[in-house]
């Protein structure tokens, strides 16, 4: 009896229990047909439609984990179930496809195929730990634009970055570059509205918003341009965890200090972001390969209706680590197959060490990751808490490679979200491993904590329909 209640934590207790009741249904009816037939056609209906829409889920591509998730909707809610399904899934039309023509070999071959890139090179790069020394340089290089910015952002939002941003742009544009901005419709809703947008195009500049938040649901209100690219004539692009909203800049931050990262690149490398942000402008764009150089990075990208490139780059980059692997990130919602690559490195003996935030901004989210930590930290991964705040910040260490972009080590950012990111080997690891480190020395380990049955049973929840949100 003292094992009974873990019962209710376990998925196998209630698929069993779903299927007993359908068999007890089944018996009932068969029984009492006669008395019962409009019953018994209804719950034929109910049941026909919830094995057709299983069926269908079981056929599309997708990681097991939203299956799984999907799949205890549709059987619990039938009908309800199957119409969210096919609502919420909808495969969206190619949007945001960009083609370079390159022969590629190893990662960069990877990802030619999946999302179009390539590898190219770049006169310098820079790094920056906090979104001031992000946007100090950004509104420079705007400033100084000729010919065209770019600018998509998942969060646009009044403040006073965005009255800066605005001087910059309108300086820029008065020299006759031309201006094009993309912004998310769900991240900056209700933090610019269309007098703001009026203000842009009065200005000389051009708009566009990413599904704007409609009135009614439909179905590709889930998928999110979370990128964050800027582009100035081609020659500089910039990327990062920082969006143009003033608590990046700690200006107006509610949780503490906000800790993110950024990075500039000049060169080849930025007219690869310059056709990221065309394809999402235009639907798809093609550009000729970039030019190689002495130094060679690999940008890239992520759309919700292509192949997932950036998870499997980092399983890779993961299992064949044999020093560290070091990650920043504000959540962590990891598949089956990124945890499974995370346990066993940390079991070969190399340090696997996440930063996540003290102070979340959601905490749904926050109780999401430690839900995942916590099976991870029994293989030897460590995880710790940024004390001074939110960890804001996106970044994927291992050994001397890192990944930097928009990406957060969560579900969303590779199955839903429009990302982009670019891989470094070896030129700024060294100034990003330092970051990490005195990051590290400001956050304390987390701790484990016995849990109550009702605090076990919510995590399990949360756990399990992490995938979908």
């Amino acid at each position: 009896m003292r094992n009974f209640p873990k019962l209710f934590l376990k998925p196998n207790f209630w698929i069993i229990v779903l299927i007993a009741a359908q068999i007890a249904a089944i018996i009932f009816l068969c029984l009492y047909l006669p008395a019962f037939l409009p019953i018994t056609v209804a719950f034929a209906a109910v049941w026909v439609l919830t094995a057709v829409t299983s069926v269908v889920l079981l056929l599309r591509c997708g990681s097991s984990e939203v299956k799984c998730a999907w799949f205890i909707i549709i059987a619990t809610v039938p009908i309800a179930g199957a119409l969210i399904f096919f609502i919420a899934t909808a495969k969206p039309k190619p949007h945001g496809v960009l083609k370079i023509n390159s022969e590629e070999t190893g990662l960069a071959k990877a990802a030619n195929i999946v999302c179009g890139t390539a590898l190219a090179g770049y006169d310098k790069a820079k790094y920056f730990s906090t979104g001031m020394k992000f946007w100090n340089c950004a509104i420079a290089e705007i400033e100084s634009a000729r010919k065209s910015v770019c600018i998509e952002f998942f969060i646009i939002s009044r403040g006073q970055l965005f009255n800066r941003v605005m001087g910059a742009l309108e300086t820029a544009r008065a020299r006759g570059a031309e201006i094009k901005i993309i912004c998310d419709g769900v991240g900056s809703a209700f933090r610019i509205n269309r007098k703001d947008i009026k203000r842009l195009q009065k200005a000389g500049m051009k708009v566009k918003v990413f599904n704007r938040l409609p009135p009614f649901p439909r179905a590709n209100i889930n998928l999110r341009d979370h990128r964050k690219i800027i582009t100035v004539d081609g020659r500089v692009a910039f990327t990062g965890g920082v969006n143009l909203a003033d608590e990046y800049i700690n200006l107006d931050s509610p949780y503490g200090f906000w800790k993110d990262t950024g990075l500039a690149v000049y060169g080849e490398a930025a007219k690869v972001f310059e056709g990221m942000f065309s394809a999402m402008w235009n639907g798809r764009h093609e550009m000729p390969a970039p030019a190689r150089g002495e130094k060679n990075c690999l940008p890239f990208y992520d759309s919700p209706d292509c192949k997932t490139f950036c998870e499997d780059a980092y399983i890779a980059a993961i299992s064949s680590a044999n020093e560290r692997v070091h990650i920043f990130t504000p959540y962590f919602c990891v598949s089956e197959k990124a945890a499974a690559a995370l346990a066993f490195t940390a079991q070969r003996g190399v340090d696997v060490t996440v930063i996540i935030p003290h102070i979340p901004d959601k905490k749904y989210a926050f109780e999401v990751s430690k839900a995942f930590a916590q099976s991870l930290k029994k293989s030897g991964v460590k995880f710790y808490e940024y004390t001074p705040g939110f960890m804001h910040a996106k970044t994927v260490i291992c050994d001397d490679s890192v990944f930097l972009g928009s990406y957060n080590f969560d579900f969303r950012s590779t199955h839903y979200n429009y990302e982009c990111g670019v891989l470094f080997n070896e030129d700024i690891c060294a100034e990003v491993e330092r970051d990490f480190q005195n990051s590290l020395a400001l956050s304390t380990e987390m701790q484990a904590g016995k849990l109550s049955r009702l605090k076990r049973l919510s995590c399990f929840i949360l756990r399990l329909f992490a995938p979908l949100i």
